[in-house]
């Protein structure tokens, strides 16, 4: 008989430590499964601003946090096609040609085809409105060569600007890891707007336009939400959250809005008409005070 006590109780431990380390690794499944699912899908910091016209700061939260602009974006390609009217390099009725880059955009787009045409005019309406990611190609290409060339004039001129902490890395707002702004920088790139181009500004102001013989409507409600309403621009990505810039005037006194980073449409919308009729009757307490 070979039977040995201390061979016994080895293989009784062996036999214990298996058992442990399986019920240990099912145990460690278990939490991962619970930590993953019982966290929100995101945790993104929102950042909300309120300036009046000149910059002064009114209210401010997260504001200098580096954050994805999303399709407020497009207030820079924007910004430089004004810039390009302004000096006659192109005009309102220019015919910009689309490419194929620009007809593979991802929605939200004004569905172009490449090898068609569209005017300038048209082009600027469709990112004011529909936000629509192929004119934003369509117009960088035409005005810059290409999308590369455009993007590197985006950056110069938000450093003339003043604009420290934004990088643009496209024309149209598409998600890109590099691609980073603020709410204080979009600030400064909305005063730029009214200011550069105050013949121009009005058409932020539209809610709507015909293409093709049909009506593009706006997904900016808070244009009509929001008394004295000037417009200006959303955004949504899943990686930027829902963002918004928006410009309002009432009597003598105009207030610039931003929220980046919001949970939804609705709570983005509210914040921000919150916070602009919150300042607005603050500032005619003042006056009147």
């Amino acid at each position: 008989m070979n039977s040995c006590p201390g061979k016994h109780i080895c293989c009784i431990m062996t036999h214990c430590n298996v058992h442990i380390y399986k019920v240990l690794r099912i145990f460690l499944c278990l939490i991962s499964f619970i930590v993953i699912f019982s966290c929100p899908a995101h945790a993104r910091t929102m950042a909300a601003l309120v300036v009046d016209g000149d910059g002064n700061v009114l209210y401010k939260k997260n504001a200098g946090v580096e954050m994805y602009p999303a399709s407020l974006t497009k207030l820079m390609t924007i910004y430089l096609a004004f810039d390009a009217i302004e000096k006659e390099q192109v005009s309102f009725d220019s015919k910009l040609k689309v490419s194929k880059k620009a007809s593979r955009m991802p929605r939200s787009k004004l569905h172009l085809r490449q090898g068609e045409n569209i005017s300038m005019r048209e082009a600027l309406l469709s990112l004011i409105i529909r936000s629509a990611n192929d004119s934003a190609v369509v117009v960088a290409e035409n005005l810059a060569g290409s999308e590369p060339k455009f993007v590197t004039a985006m950056n110069e001129q938000a450093i003339k600007l003043g604009m420290s902490h934004t990088h643009f890395s496209n024309a149209s707002g598409w998600h890109h890891p590099g691609q980073k702004t603020t709410a204080y920088d979009m600030a400064k790139l909305a005063i730029a707007l009214k200011r550069d181009f105050p013949q121009y500004y009005p058409m932020f102001a539209q809610s709507s336009f015909f293409y093709k013989n049909s009506i593009i409507r706006s997904h900016n409600h808070v244009l009509h939400s929001l008394q004295g309403a000037c417009g200006m621009k959303t955004g949504y990505t899943s990686k930027a959250g829902w963002n918004i810039v928006t410009s309002a005037t009432r009597g003598d006194v105009s207030l610039i809005g931003a929220i980046l980073g919001g949970d939804s449409y609705r709570s983005r919308d509210q914040k921000v008409i919150q916070l602009m009729n919150k300042y607005f009757e603050h500032l005619k307490e003042k006056q009147n005070g």
